[in-house]
């Protein structure tokens, strides 16, 4: 049976549905089976931002009901990428839990992976999904309110005995900059980081365009490596390694080399002809000074 795999985030609006499909994009280029279950009974996004809202015409509910509507409710993405819609006229308080869990197990027998794109919240929805999932992915951005409701989702999790989770830190932006990764960590009370990613216009743009994974560019996907790594093999970068993989990608070094918005901040300007210098609050060089790297390490190994 494939890994079961949630993506939860307690504050909505960070992201969730956005990587869900995204790691699908992902997963799948690289030859795996990957199933993307929309868990947002009642609503439902993952259709739109993948550009199939006019191919979903039974859903899982439909398919719990039927057994003979499944392979009409699942809808190919495309190769090795597949979709299980939710349910839009009912919520996770009036429908069988335990039976989706069942149902979403049994398809689990055909492929890799399933991702689920939990509700937000601490409801029903999360409840249920955290009954189903074996491995977590916490979704947060990096503002205080993101933050404060990402650490109770982690606390929602250790309550039913998940330990194998790791954070991703999503839609970083300049003006976010003081926020300190070792910072974030300590608020969240997690040791692992899957990815950190920043804000990008065009994963925005294409989200409403429904072209999402076809858009993804060859930086963001290798952006997301370290969690897709941290799925196929269980085992998480070091916090390092995956800062050093965000730095490296998305700090600027000219003017005319567009790059995506990042946490470097101009430090000087010269000639138009020249390159810019830039520096970075996330540096190695910077945490050694302030101390934050030895004293999170030291806190690690008690």
């Amino acid at each position: 049976m494939g890994d079961i795999i949630g993506l939860v985030s307690g504050k909505g609006g960070v992201g969730k549905t956005t990587i869900t499909a995204c790691l699908g994009g992902v997963l799948s280029e690289q030859g795996y089976r990957v199933l993307l279950c929309d868990g947002d009974f009642g609503l439902r996004d993952l259709d739109l931002v993948l550009g199939k809202e006019d191919e979903v015409l039974f859903d899982a509910l439909d398919a719990m009901a039927d057994k003979d509507l499944t392979e009409e409710a699942i809808v190919e993405v495309r190769e090795y990428l597949h979709l299980l819609p939710a349910n839009q006229q009912i919520r996770w308080e009036e429908m069988g839990r335990k039976k989706y869990r069942k149902f979403v197990k049994q398809l689990a027998e055909r492929y890799d992976y399933v991702l689920v794109d939990s509700p937000a919240g601490i409801g029903r929805g999360l409840e249920s999904i955290m009954e189903l999932v074996e491995r977590v992915l916490i979704i947060t951005q990096p503002l205080w309110v993101s933050l404060r409701n990402a650490a109770r989702t982690i606390q929602f999790c250790r309550d039913y005995g998940h330990r194998d989770y790791a954070v991703v830190f999503n839609s970083l932006h300049p003006a976010a900059a003081d926020l300190n990764l070792y910072d974030m960590l300590d608020v969240l009370g997690a040791e692992y980081v899957g990815a950190i990613l920043p804000y990008e216009t065009s994963i925005v743009e294409s989200t409403q365009q429904g072209t999402l994974i076809n858009a993804m560019s060859k930086q963001y996907k290798e952006l997301l490596q370290p969690v897709v790594d941290y799925i196929t093999t269980g085992d998480a970068w070091d916090e390092q390694d995956v800062l050093e993989r965000y730095t490296e990608l998305t700090t600027p070094t000219s003017k005319e080399i567009p790059v995506m918005s990042t946490l470097a901040q101009p430090k000087t300007t010269i000639a138009d002809d020249t390159a810019l210098t830039f520096t970075n609050r996330w540096s190695t060089q910077q945490r050694v000074i302030d101390g934050k790297q030895s004293m999170w390490r030291r806190k690690r190994m008690k």
